[in-house]
């Protein structure tokens, strides 16, 4: 089994995945299938009429939505598999496709107006997410809106959770369809914790701006907001 926690490894590791990677999103899971639509109708509607920088697309499960209200899109990953699939799509706005690295994105300062990343902040190094979000606010131009939503820990459900001495993060050891074994980083947090990350980046961030259902969270947010927020 290969440890996958550098940017190397999850490229790996997603690429193998394309072909199998959107199963995930059509479990015969009532709560899961409830909680998507939350997500899926919340950024859509909160980041409608943007320019859009989305990180980690994927085979792009959620710039396909995200197309429905934004002004355009540009979706990134580091896998060219996963982009080769997403590039098969229709979606309902002007969008660009680029592989980029998340920790190392290669544009300009406030080149867009929002940000969306679903489903990657789980695999982030908690050493890295103070750097990844400052990088990306970076990117944005005031008043920007940020949309990031992943999982919560559900005993038995993607794998087994494991510990390794030394290290701040937690993995799931997990088998791909082509019979590969991984151990993937992949944190949770909970209400509070999100909350703490999300205030040292963004002081007005608070529990309005968290949705903490049974199998999934989003923060939802502006990057500096009025004055009359603060």
């Amino acid at each position: 089994m290969v440890a996958y926690w550098t940017s190397v490894g999850m490229r790996e590791y997603y690429s193998r995945r394309a072909e199998e990677y959107e199963e995930v999103y059509h479990r015969d899971d009532s709560a899961a299938q409830r909680e998507l639509q939350t997500i899926r109708h919340s950024l859509t509607t909160t980041l409608q009429g943007r320019r859009i920088l989305e990180v980690a697309c994927g085979t792009g499960y959620w710039t396909r939505s995200l197309s429905e209200s934004a002004k355009w899109i540009l979706a990134t990953d580091v896998s060219s598999e996963m982009l080769a699939i997403a590039r098969t799509k229709e979606y309902g706005c002007p969008l660009t496709f680029a592989i980029a690295d998340a920790y190392s994105l290669p544009f300009k300062s406030r080149s867009f107006d929002a940000a969306l990343a679903n489903f990657w902040f789980s695999h982030i190094p908690r050493s890295l997410v103070h750097g990844f979000l400052s990088q990306l606010h970076r990117l944005l131009l005031p008043h920007s809106r940020v949309f990031i939503a992943d999982n919560n820990f559900v005993p038995g459900l993607g794998g087994d959770l494991k510990v390794i001495d030394g290290s701040d993060d937690t993995f799931k050891s997990r088998i791909l369809r082509d019979g590969s074994q991984h151990l993937i980083l992949k944190n949770y947090y909970t209400t509070s914790q999100l909350v703490e990350i999300f205030r040292s980046v963004v002081p007005s961030f608070g529990l309005p701006n968290v949705f903490y259902g049974s199998r999934y969270w989003y923060v939802s947010y502006h990057v500096d907001e009025p004055a009359e927020h603060h």
